[in-house]
């Protein structure tokens, strides 16, 4: 064949296939992400109701779970893709590189608290009562430090195994003093209770990570990415709008909006995200601060081997 009939043979097939209709675009399920009632996590319903998602080119099913236990349950088996966890929780059901947080979303700086009945004035007054909260968790961790600071023997208290939701109802009947976090506070403030303890003293200590499945991460890194992108717009849109904010967020977790509150939590932007990110000797470093948990973990008996906290900790989708 000739050389000019070859360049009119590769012109044909050129222009035929320019002809041809496009193959269908694949349309991708929504990524289902686990929430929660805890302030940190709001910006995935705003984020949500916005359309942010959507104009970043990804659809999102936001899952709401109002008891914590069962959102690690699902997380460790798939049910879905994402979600919102602290250190402790993600070692617990991290295994085989199966997970990695990929963004920290906000710390707790207060908006974690000790709550206690009237005679329980003060830390000090803990000794011979009941704690109620979470056995194996971060919230043990946090009730340990809280012991710690005050120079309290652990075996002169009994810890009862509760979730923070349930803390309100069996205070005074089961325990006299429990870790929870808003909206349960307010509910056990109502009851006569009262605040002695918070996350403001132990900085840095509760941080909460976006977490993907790395399944998810390897077959969908640009919706992580988008995803990821969308979050900082919508943390924008909760600066710039704060009351329309609380009124958007106050339809998904039936609250009159004057009641959404960030107070106590902080909210970590892009920047904060990649000092936090960095290795570090103090808490306001993740690596830093898994490690303790780990180191709680494993001396509880919660786990057995150690997860490689730089596979684990995965800054690499940030912007």
């Amino acid at each position: 064949m000739t050389r000019t009939k070859t360049i009119i043979l590769i012109a044909a097939i050129i222009a035929l296939t320019a002809c041809a209709p496009a193959a269908p675009a694949v349309e991708r399920p929504p990524l289902r992400v686990e929430w929660t009632l805890w302030p940190g996590d709001y910006l995935l319903p705003l984020a949500y109701d916005l359309g942010l998602f959507e104009k970043n080119g990804m659809q999102v099913e936001p899952v709401l779970y109002e008891e914590f236990d069962q959102a690690i349950a699902d997380m460790s088996i798939g049910k879905v893709e994402a979600g919102f966890f602290v250190p402790g929780d993600l070692l617990a059901i991290a295994r085989d590189d199966n997970m990695r947080a990929v963004l920290v979303t906000d710390t707790s700086d207060g908006a974690d608290q000790i709550v206690a009945t009237a005679d329980v004035k003060t830390p000090a007054d803990l000794p011979g009562k009941r704690i109620g909260v979470a056995l194996g968790t971060f919230g043990e961790l946090f009730v340990n430090e809280m012991l710690k600071q005050n120079n309290i023997n652990p075996g002169s208290v009994h810890l009862v195994d509760i979730t923070p939701e349930s803390v309100p109802g069996s205070i005074p009947d089961q325990i006299d003093a429990g870790h929870t976090w808003e909206p349960h506070t307010s509910e056990a403030l109502q009851n006569g209770s009262h605040v002695i303890f918070t996350s403001a003293d132990t900085p840095g200590l509760i941080a909460d990570l976006l977490v993907f499945n790395t399944k998810t991460l390897e077959e969908r890194p640009e919706d992580v990415r988008a995803f990821i992108r969308t979050w900082f717009e919508a943390l924008d849109y909760l600066n710039s709008h704060p009351e329309e904010s609380q009124q958007i967020i106050a339809k998904y977790v039936n609250m009159a909006p004057e009641e959404v509150s960030f107070e106590g939590v902080k909210l970590y932007s892009l920047e904060d995200n990649r000092n936090a990110f960095q290795q570090g000797d103090d808490t306001t470093s993740i690596h830093f601060s898994t490690k303790i948990n780990l180191d709680f973990l494993i001396s509880a008996g919660n786990i057995t081997t150690a997860p490689d906290l730089n596979l684990l900790l995965d800054p690499s989708y940030l912007p």
